[in-house]
């Protein structure tokens, strides 16, 4: 019941966004959608439960900064799915009938399979392209790169990849600088990895490509020890159990860099970005609230997305990121590479690294 429910209001709300006749004019689709979401929020009471991988200190203040450009947001909750079993376990809890109370969510891609087999994913009520002309004039444009091709998804964050290490353990003379130090034999057996693939722009992008399937046997061949987790794994360099990290996101290594933790991060070129933390319209989640959300996310927060959340697309202007990124290749993994990832450059990774089980 609750699902038809959710149908017959999505129904709604797109008869609204897209109301027939010449006066419903491509400039007001932003100001219609706001309606919507504020139409949608009105009924939770103000409530909006936005759910994804930030961290609860990233993901506040970016929250209280969307409750200050949209005030009808009264109160915005922000919770974490961090890994694919959150993930998984939202999908059950929605084939049992029972959805999550989630309003806005994003999914990693190694379910998005079998969240569109469920049927769990709703295409966006209204085009992003369209809403993208439509945005305020003190917005930045929506980039198309971030544009989900079959309607589904905008990416809404970088995430950044790159090497961290602890200097205490590596002389400044010996600092890596590039991805060729990490196969340098000096750090043989020094350096931890993650074997759930985190350098896909590289493997995708024609450029680097390759570079890259030379680069990662050999780097396979430097003895790296191989431990899921990008927290743990810094944790561990931190700790001064692995001199190096090759291959973590900047998002994480910040905040420890910020908080104290005797560690570098070096942004290599060329450097790899993937276009992630995808908003999708589930059948639990607010539609009209999701789509204003994942635009704003993507364009006009993308400051605080990097101040707060080390998370900000590397070619806008004035942020760290940028920065970083100046003068350097920069690989993008966008929508349709992170499609392809699951079932071709997941498996020629692993196989490349000897991981068992894979032909």
């Amino acid at each position: 019941m609750a699902l038809r429910l959710l149908g017959f209001s999505l129904k709604l709300i797109l008869a609204f966004l897209l109301a027939t006749g010449p006066a419903f004019a491509q400039s007001s689709l932003f100001t219609k959608l706001v309606e919507a979401s504020k139409a949608e929020v009105a009924k939770k009471g103000g409530k909006v439960t936005v759910a994804n991988n930030w961290t609860p200190d990233q993901g506040k203040p970016i929250l209280e900064a969307f409750r200050n450009d949209f005030p009808f947001v009264t109160q915005p909750r922000f919770e974490r799915i961090r890994t694919v079993e959150d993930m998984q376990r939202m999908l059950m809890e929605f084939k049992a009938g029972r959805p999550p109370e989630i309003d806005v969510t994003s999914i990693s891609d190694e379910l998005w399979p079998a969240y569109h087999g469920a049927g769990a994913f709703l295409k966006a009520p209204v085009s992003y392209r369209d809403l993208g002309k439509s945005l305020p004039k003190d917005w930045p444009p929506l980039d198309p790169r971030l544009i989900d091709t079959d309607g589904f998804f905008i990416s809404t964050s970088g995430a950044t990849r790159g090497i961290a290490y602890n200097k205490n353990l590596v002389p400044p003379d010996k600092a890596p600088k590039n991805w060729d130090d990490c196969v340098n034999p000096i750090w043989r057996g020094k350096i931890v990895y993650d074997p759930r693939p985190k350098l896909t722009a590289l493997q995708n992008d024609p450029k680097t490509r390759e570079w890259f399937l030379k680069w990662l046997k050999a780097f396979a061949e430097n003895k790296i020890v191989l431990n899921r987790g990008v927290q743990e794994n810094l944790e561990k360099v931190a700790a001064g159990e692995f001199a190096l990290y090759c291959g973590t996101n900047y998002s994480n290594a910040m905040p420890m860099i910020d908080e104290g933790a005797p560690m570098v991060f070096v942004a290599p070129d060329p450097l790899p970005v993937d276009l992630g933390v995808q908003i999708f319209i589930t059948k639990w989640s607010l539609p009209a609230t999701s789509q204003l959300f994942a635009l704003w996310t993507a364009t006009k927060a993308q400051p605080i997305m990097d101040a707060k959340g080390y998370r900000g697309f590397p070619w806008i202007p004035g942020t760290k990121i940028n920065t970083l990124a100046k003068g350097k290749y920069v690989a993008i993994c966008g929508p349709d590479c992170l499609k392809k990832g699951a079932e071709v450059y997941d498996a020629e990774h692993a196989r490349i690294l000897g991981l068992p089980g894979v032909k």
